[in-house]
């Protein structure tokens, strides 16, 4: 998916190097501390981000667009939670369907039903400046739900959650990698990362650490190991 991945700061590199392959049906996770590089990687996996070096890609094909929005098929959820503050929570989700091709009735409906895979559905009628950071992420959550991308990217997605929610976002997370989604999220929690199938950590704007084990996967062939940054079971 991204193959030596370099974007210049001011200073050091926000990324350098960097390489990394997530797949259909597991989540990914890209940690490290404040600084290290994990919203500049995701942008970049969006196609949001132009890379000074490298390329990332999906099904072979670049992801960058020359409009600097993601590219289609992918949701991406911001730590800025990218809400319109005049709407609601559900007109958020259902503007978002809306413009995909989705009929009103059908929006309104799987709007609905995205904010109650989170728990919040009862806020469907709160404008959003009425809710908590909490509250907003999820409703943020929900909105990438919503619209069953082919990529998921979430940066920091549970990070001013309880644990109750933080391990219900992740499981509804997992429901998206098992549709068949790539999903990837930055956090810096490593429970967050304990739940999740891989990880790539990264320190400075580059990669660091080794795969812990090879793992063969039945769509790898005979004899062919995916490697890949892996949590220990």
């Amino acid at each position: 998916m991204a193959r030596g991945i370099g974007v210049l700061g001011a200073g050091d590199p926000l990324l350098d190097d960097v390489s990394v392959e997530a797949r259909p049906g597991r989540i990914l996770a890209v940690t490290g501390s404040s600084g290290s590089g994990k919203t500049t990687l995701l942008s970049v996996l969006g196609g949001i981000l132009r890379p000074d070096a490298g390329e990332a890609t999906y099904d072979g094909r670049p992801v960058g667009t020359r409009s600097g929005e993601p590219r289609p098929g992918t949701a991406m959820v911001l730590q800025t939670y990218g809400l319109v503050p005049s709407l609601t929570a559900e007109e958020n989700i259902a503007v978002a369907l809306r413009t995909g091709g989705t009929r009103a009735a059908e929006a309104v409906r799987v709007a609905a039903s995205a904010l109650d895979r989170v728990g919040v559905g009862d806020l469907s009628e709160r404008l959003v400046t009425e809710l908590s950071g909490g509250q907003l992420q999820r409703v943020a959550v929900a909105r990438a739900l919503a619209v069953e991308p082919d990529v998921l990217l979430a940066d920091e997605p549970t990070s001013e959650l309880d644990e109750k929610n933080r391990d219900l976002v992740v499981a509804e997370l997992r429901v998206e990698a098992q549709r068949g989604a790539v999903v990837v999220l930055a956090t810096h929690d490593p429970e967050v990362a304990d739940l999740c199938d891989d990880e790539l950590h990264l320190v400075d704007g580059r990669a660091t650490g080794e795969p812990v084990r090879m793992v063969p996967t039945s769509e790898d062939g005979p004899g062919h190991e995916h490697d890949m940054f892996r949590r220990p079971q």
